[in-house]
């Protein structure tokens, strides 16, 4: 009688092990913040930086800006406080994000049975970065600027889970900060002369 209760007891362990095994949702994926301190700071002669979110993120379709696994106007801020430091002199240098959009456009598909048995796309994503970064005197008006201004798009297809959207998602957005951090580099370096220490 023990041994039975016994048996019945791992029986009753084993199934319910199981069952706590597979109740959950599959954990999302974890995406990394997308930084750029592994290159130099950009040494500026004012007095300091700041940051300014011109651009509003937009909730309304066809916009997904909230749907990003980093936000687009967080990765700019990243990019002002990794890259730019203030080591004094008159002035002030802001940084303004002017686009930090992504939209989702629907694509035409296929019908018939060719379009039955394959994956097609059906769906672009457009992403758009801009960042104005400007020196200000002490009068408050802008003697240097520097902008940059990217652009990228990614069409996945039929069928894909959130996982794979965000995976996508996620490296349209790598792309794209690496983009704007070449060309606001190389901007700042053509433009802002003695203010480039």
């Amino acid at each position: 009688m023990a041994r039975a209760r016994f048996y019945h007891a791992m029986c009753l362990g084993a199934v319910l092990a199981a069952l706590s095994a597979c109740g959950g949702p599959p954990a999302r994926p974890e995406f990394g913040d997308i930084r750029f301190n592994g290159e130099p700071k950009l040494h500026l002669a004012v007095s300091r930086v700041e940051f300014v979110r011109e651009y509003q993120a937009n909730l309304q379709s066809p916009h997904i800006e909230e749907k990003l696994p980093v936000p687009l106007s967080h990765v700019t801020e990243n990019w002002v406080r990794d890259r730019l430091e203030a080591v004094g002199g008159p002035g002030r240098a802001v940084a303004t994000v002017v686009d930090a959009s992504v939209i989702q456009v629907p694509v035409p598909t296929e019908g018939g049975i060719s379009g039955t048995f394959t994956k097609q796309v059906d769906t672009r994503y457009e992403a758009r970065l801009a960042l104005r970064v400007e020196i200000k005197d002490d009068h408050g008006f802008t003697v240097r600027t520097a902008t940059a201004q990217t652009q990228r798009s990614q069409t996945t297809v039929q069928g894909i889970s959130l996982d794979e959207r965000d995976r996508i998602l996620y490296r349209l957005e790598t792309d794209l900060a690496a983009d704007l951090d070449r060309q606001l580099e190389s901007d700042i370096r053509a433009n802002f002369g003695s203010y480039l220490q």
